[in-house]
């Protein structure tokens, strides 16, 4: 069977052949035979051509120079008189129209309007020619050279560029592939330039040949150097001082706008972008830094933030500053802390420095600061405790000896889950339920902290009170745990602790009232860590949360009762004792580096700036 079945493929695949071979003899056969029918020739279309003195052609010229310098803009006149004569030794010629680009770049089309608007003006049928200088005065960019040039040849009726130089006519047979070489060479010759270039800026820079454009606030001399203009100066230290004081860019635009304050330019409308050049320009305080943008794509003429892409140099003290580089520096720290939502203006640390509290330092979570130290200094300022620990006796804590005994670690008791406690990653502090349940009629909180003491505290406040957060607002609304994202506090909270910031801590806390005092107190000493596993449930890798203990812990149910005792020292002090648990936060002066501007000075500053100015419109 195998045999018979392969000899019908065979003899199958061989009449296919013959069949294939008989209609291309036929095919042959047919092409070789005379054709005596009867026909009429219709000779095509004779294609225009601009140069014969036959034939009108309505003309546009265009010429572009890529640099706004006196000598280009003389070449740039020229060459419009020139295409002047051109077409008068052109009668079939109607010249109409010169467009002309000055001191724009060959490289886009993006912002060459008047090439832009020929363009167009062909797609309308005003033009049959185009004539330019040579391909490189067109674009200096390959796809657009190419692309608008198939663009107008595909108009009904086809529009043709002729460039002079080049001696290339679009609308020529085979002009395409000499247009093609001719654009990769004119955008070689500028991809080589703009490398020129580049190397050129960055030797200049390096030498100290500093660029340095027209500024508010400063004049320039013959040097070039840049010298204090003081009229305006008086702008630029309002605008820092009022920004640092908590305006924000756009209430400083509305006070200068409002008492008429001129621009550098002689405007009086004010903007944003006009403040936020300011108080970013490091010129302001005596510096100089080179490179600060630089352009990514020579095509799209796109600027991009230098973030080390080229070399740069900072200059210091070059010229005389006008705001004082702490200043500037704060500043720059306030832009990043309103980027992380932060009102106000420079931001204190503040401590409480009297009463149950002594020592903690309020956390403004929006800060942008993970620098652990300053806690531990904030916190110092206020002495080392209140001392009253040291006061209470072992009877104090109970009638009975109890030396020994322990006082069992909530995370051993399963009753206590719905109580208060926090988990802190490396990004966010979370309060659960029971945090809220035992403030549910509390609309604003502060977060404490006492780094030596290892522990964070919650506390009732107004909504006036420093650096205090959302609660509950409504007290309506459903009980929901807390979030707070505060990624450089916690940074600073994971050095105070050595934690490992992949892990996750979770710490029960202790509530307690007096009066009508209430708060809530987490020993983060007591932290128990999340580990977040993958395990295999059923052969499906699922994520799991492990939660471990310090290896101390193994030999021991929980801390030493009168050690306890000491640290929940608040609990067991006499009710004669006054918690004071509400008393206020007061900034601390050693972290106050700023002299800021109070409300009554910035109102001074502002009618002393409209008295200037009215006195000099007068």
């Amino acid at each position: 069977m195998e045999i018979g079945g392969g000899r019908a493929l065979n003899i199958t695949n061989s009449e296919n052949e013959t069949s294939k071979e008989i209609e291309r003899e036929q095919i042959r056969k047919r092409y070789q035979q005379e054709d005596n029918s009867e026909k009429i020739f219709i000779p095509a279309k004779q294609k225009v051509n601009p140069f014969e003195k036959t034939g009108e052609q309505s003309v546009c010229a265009y010429c572009r120079v890529s640099t706004d310098n006196d000598e280009q803009l003389s070449s740039f006149e020229l060459q419009k008189a020139y295409y002047r004569d051109v077409a008068e030794q052109h009668p079939n010629w109607d010249l109409q129209m010169i467009y002309a680009d000055e001191g724009l770049s060959g490289t886009s089309t993006k912002n060459r309007d008047q090439f832009n608007q020929m363009i167009v003006d062909c797609e309308n049928g005003m033009y049959n020619l185009i004539v330019t200088k040579s391909v490189s005065r067109f674009a200096r960019n390959l796809v657009d050279c190419v692309s608008l040039v198939r663009r107008l040849k595909s108009l009904n009726p086809p529009v043709g560029v002729y460039f002079e130089t080049d001696n290339l006519y679009t609308l020529a047979e085979n002009s395409e592939l000499m247009l093609s070489l001719l654009a990769s060479f004119a955008q070689e010759e500028s991809l080589k330039k703009s490398e020129s270039m580049n190397w050129s800026l960055k030797q200049r820079l390096k030498s100290g040949n500093l660029l340095t454009p027209s500024l508010l606030g400063y004049d320039r001399d013959k040097d070039g150097s840049l010298i204090i203009n003081e009229s305006e100066a008086v702008t630029v230290r309002f605008i820092f001082g009022s920004f640092l004081a908590g305006f924000t860019t756009r209430q400083i635009a509305a006070v200068l706008s409002d008492i008429d304050r001129p621009t550098k330019t002689g405007e009086t409308i004010w903007h944003e972008g006009s403040i936020n050049y300011i108080l970013k320009n490091e010129r302001y305080c005596g510096r100089i830094l080179t490179w600060k943008t630089f352009t990514d794509d020579i095509f799209e003429h796109r600027k991009k933030k230098n973030r080390e892409d080229r070399d740069q140099y900072l200059y210091i003290n070059t010229h005389e500053a006008i705001i004082s580089v702490q200043e500037f520096d704060a500043a720059q720290s306030l832009f990043e802390n309103r980027r992380h939502h932060m009102r106000g203006g420079v931001p204190v640390m503040h401590v409480i420095d009297e009463g149950i509290f002594r020592g903690y330092v309020p956390i403004n979570h929006h800060w942008v600061n993970s620098d652990a130290n300053t806690y531990y200094e904030a916190s110092n300022y206020a002495g080392n405790g209140s001392g009253t620990a040291k006061k209470l006796k072992k009877d104090a804590f109970s009638m009975f000896d109890l030396e020994g005994y322990q006082i069992v670690r909530s995370h051993f008791l399963s009753s206590v889950a719905l109580g208060p406690a926090i988990s802190i990653t490396n990004k966010s502090v979370t309060f659960n339920t029971g945090c809220v349940r035992k403030f549910t009629d509390v609309s604003h909180i502060q977060i404490l902290l006492h780094p030596a003491d290892r522990k964070i505290a919650i506390r009732p406040c107004e909504e006036r009170d420093v650096y205090k957060v959302n609660w509950r607002p409504d007290p309506e609304s459903p009980l929901y745990s807390k979030t707070f994202v505060c990624r450089h506090f916690a940074s600073a909270l994971f050095e105070i602790m050595d934690w490992n910031p992949d892990y996750i801590y979770r710490i029960r806390g202790m509530w307690a009232a007096r009066g009508n005092d209430e708060i809530i107190v987490f020993d983060l000493s007591e932290a128990a860590a999340v580990i977040l596993c993958t395990v295999d449930a059923d052969a499906t890798p699922a994520k799991k949360r492990v939660v471990t203990f310090p290896e101390e812990w193994d030999s021991e149910f929980g801390m030493e009762f009168y050690r306890y005792g000491i640290a929940n020292q608040f609990r067991h002090l006499p009710m004669s004792f006054d918690w004071k648990a509400d008393s206020k936060c007061k900034p601390v002066p050693d972290t106050m580096q700023l002299d800021l501007l109070s409300e009554v000075e910035l109102h001074d500053m502002i009618e002393g700036l409209r008295a200037s100015q009215e006195g000099y419109d007068g």
